[in-house]
């Protein structure tokens, strides 16, 4: 009779548990601001950490509303006090057609603010940087 090696029942264990708490499945959409030229959304995700109470990764994304293609600008962590995050703590604003400010505010820590623009052609560009 043949016996299997207790490490191969702990090693898939281990994977289905990984696979269970994957990126996308701790990824929610937080908002969305639309371009005033109707050409763009930025969009901002919040991944959620794996353990409780720890800092939350923000995503900002641009999407093209033409194609619906979508480039990622800038991924930075906000500190989480364990109450939800509002539009006070992550708030987006279009102040052009072709440029965004974001500013990232955590309840006990310093502002960040992210500049973002977008070029006629070629990638948009996104800055992060203390203060909003």
């Amino acid at each position: 009779m043949r016996r299997r090696a207790p490490g191969y029942a702990a090693l898939l264990f281990a994977s289905a548990l990984l696979g269970g708490c994957s990126e996308a499945g701790r990824t929610s959409q937080f908002d969305v601001a639309e371009a005033p030229s109707g050409q763009h959304r930025l969009i901002a995700l919040i991944i959620e950490p794996w353990f409780p109470q720890g800092p939350h990764e923000v995503v900002l994304v641009l999407e093209s509303v033409a194609d619906g293609t979508r480039e990622e600008l800038l991924r930075t962590e906000l500190a989480y006090d364990g109450v939800p995050f509002t539009r006070r703590n992550i708030g987006l604003r279009w102040t052009s057609p072709r440029s965004a400010v974001v500013c990232l505010s955590a309840t006990d820590r310093p502002d960040k603010g992210v500049r973002i623009t977008v070029p006629e052609t070629g990638p948009a560009v996104a800055t992060l940087k203390e203060g909003c």
